[in-house]
């Protein structure tokens, strides 16, 4: 006989009352459920599974891929991009003849006057039908078509420049967040060691007070040292808390996401290169630079499409229609001809637009000279902390090795009854906060190692979204 498994299932009955009543399920047919449910979970696609997915030991690469994918502030840039292509097929579709398809039918009271307003005997007609197909072809519009056309085309390209200025944008700020994080893991580790050092220290004052060698002041220094060290490890672990949601917001992820990184601090530091040079690339490859020189080409084509009011439509025009009558049958008729529509008044309207579109244009202008000011002081400033960084980090480095053997003397010393309290817990705030300011230095190198790489911009990426089949580094 089968092993079968008996489920308690409560059931109503007609009188009211709860009973306690039993299914029974054969074990192989619990196994099938269990196997198409698990086939149905395997089964589902990459994106609803990706909200159960926890974002832990992501690496640097990692990050920015994400952010890329699911960045706000980027989607709603590439979207600009369609918007824009939207336009330009709208601009462009005047090139192409119009037909339009017209019917309607009416009635009207037999009693009226005659077309020509005077009465008549003649019965006139009481209801009318008409079908009719008009077509319009422009000519010549005063290359206004044209010109529209191309700065549509002008505006989808500096658009796709934002999308590429967004996606560094948002790499630098994904990069600094990282390194954020990193930095307040580390500062974690240096303020559990120096908590941990402290707390030694206590203790063997403690044993030197009980035994007499050390005073009562000593000790209690001792002790508040203890108790800032472990402010010291809270406010980090708090710090890790903030780096780490900081770093998920940043990539866009939903808020019951859990991030983490797996990275550490840099290891090699290069100088930043000569301000010049820099400069130089930065002029040729900045995206935001180059989506003003096409704004501004942009402007420039505007103005010519407004100008082009100044000129007379020429169009060719052609309609094929039905007309029926009560009174005098149904009649095909036709039309055909070349129109030319010149507007010699409009009260200073193509004046305006075209004083408009001038004053957009020089604006862009003034724009480009303003950023081209700003950039410079940006890529100096960024220069400057790097330079500045680096040279940190060489400095700090040696002073933590000064302050290494500073606190291990001092507290030889001090244990030979040949240095005071006060200069062993001045050697631990001095290299404590000496490897604090390497950590600074280091994380800031890196910093402004991905401002300048932004400011300076790179080659042209792909516009389009990531492919999604391209998984987190493992």
């Amino acid at each position: 006989m089968a092993e079968t498994l008996r489920f308690p299932v409560k059931v109503l009955d007609q009188s009211g009352f709860v009973g306690n009543y039993y299914m029974r399920f054969r074990l192989s047919t619990l196994l099938l459920f269990c196997s198409l449910a698990w086939l149905t979970l395997a089964l589902l696609p990459d994106e609803v599974m990706a909200g159960a997915q926890d974002y832990q030991a992501l690496s640097l690469e990692d990050c920015q891929t994400i952010a890329r994918q699911q960045n706000p502030v980027l989607g709603a840039t590439r979207e600009r991009v369609r918007e824009l292509v939207a336009d330009y097929q709208a601009a462009r579709s005047k090139f192409f003849p119009r037909l339009v398809l017209t019917s309607y039918y009416d009635r009207q009271p037999p009693n009226r006057f005659s077309p020509g307003g005077g009465l008549t005997n003649l019965e006139l007609f009481k209801r009318e039908g008409y079908s009719a197909v008009t077509g319009k072809q422009i000519i010549f519009d005063g290359l206004k078509t044209y010109y529209n056309t191309q700065a549509a085309r002008h505006g989808t390209q500096a658009q796709k420049q934002e999308v590429q200025r967004t996606t560094e944008e948002v790499t630098y700020t994904v990069t600094e967040a990282f390194y954020r994080l990193i930095e307040a893991k580390e500062n974690i580790k240096v303020a559990q060691e120096a908590l941990s050092q402290r707390q030694e220290f206590g203790k063997l004052t403690e044993a030197f007070y009980k035994a007499g060698k050390v005073t009562n002041l000593d000790y209690v220094r001792a002790q508040s040292q203890v108790s800032e060290a472990e402010q010291a490890v809270v406010e980090a672990q708090n710090a890790v808390r903030l780096a780490r949601e900081i770093l998920g917001r940043t990539m866009g992820l939903q808020e019951q996401v859990l991030v983490d990184i797996r990275g550490r601090l840099p290891e090699q530091f290069v100088a930043a290169g000569d301000i010049n040079s820099l400069w130089q690339e930065t002029l040729k490859a900045n995206p935001e630079l180059k989506r003003l020189e096409l704004e501004i080409s942009q402007s420039q084509t505007l103005i010519k499409a407004a100008r082009g009011s100044y000129f007379p439509e020429v169009s060719l025009q052609a309609a094929s229609d039905v007309r029926h009558r009560d009174l005098g049958g149904t009649k095909p008729e036709w039309l055909a001809g070349v129109f030319m529509e010149y507007p010699f008044f409009e009260g200073g309207l193509t004046r305006a637009q075209v004083a408009k579109a001038t004053s957009q244009s020089a604006q862009l202008l003034e724009k480009k000279r303003d950023r081209l000011n700003g950039l410079k002081v940006d890529l100096t400033t960024a220069w400057k902390d790097q330079e500045n960084a680096r040279q940190g980090v060489v400095t700090t480095k040696q002073t933590v090795a000064t302050n290494e053997e500073a606190y291990a003397s001092a507290q030889t010393l001090y244990r030979h009854g040949k240095a005071i309290g006060l200069d062993v817990l001045q050697a631990q705030v001095d290299l404590t906060s000496s490897r604090f300011g390497y950590i600074k230095y280091a994380v800031a190198y890196e910093i402004a190692k991905a401002r300048t790489k932004q400011i300076v911009g790179a080659e042209p990426s792909e516009y389009n979204l990531p492919s999604k089949n391209r998984g987190q580094k493992q």
